[in-house]
């Protein structure tokens, strides 16, 4: 079973498609990386996945529940997002950011 399962995703800001279509998933104890050039799009995926942006297409299931389906505008509210945020987490690629 998939531990993060994107399907479909999509993103605009305005009229710039940022993602289009995007699908992958994630088994457990295997590793992803997102390559691209500048401006491909992998910080707004990022952002994605971790709720900053709400994409405008698209599903994302971690362990098999469904935490954001763009065509389901009921889950959307401020709550669920912060309770849907606890399952993602970042580190940053400049680890000196913050000074502890």
């Amino acid at each position: 079973m998939a531990i993060l399962e994107v399907q479909n995703l999509g993103k605009c800001f305005g009229t710039a498609e940022v993602l289009n279509d995007i699908s992958f998933s994630l088994e457990e104890g295997r590793v992803l990386a997102v390559l691209g050039s500048s401006g491909s799009g992998k910080t707004t995926l990022l952002r994605c996945l971790n709720f900053l942006e709400r994409p405008d297409t698209g599903s994302i299931t971690v362990r098999g529940e469904v935490l954001f389906d763009a065509a389901d505008k009921s889950r959307h509210d401020e709550q669920s997002i912060r309770q849907k945020r606890l399952h993602f987490g970042l580190v940053f690629q400049a680890f000196n950011l913050f000074p502890q």
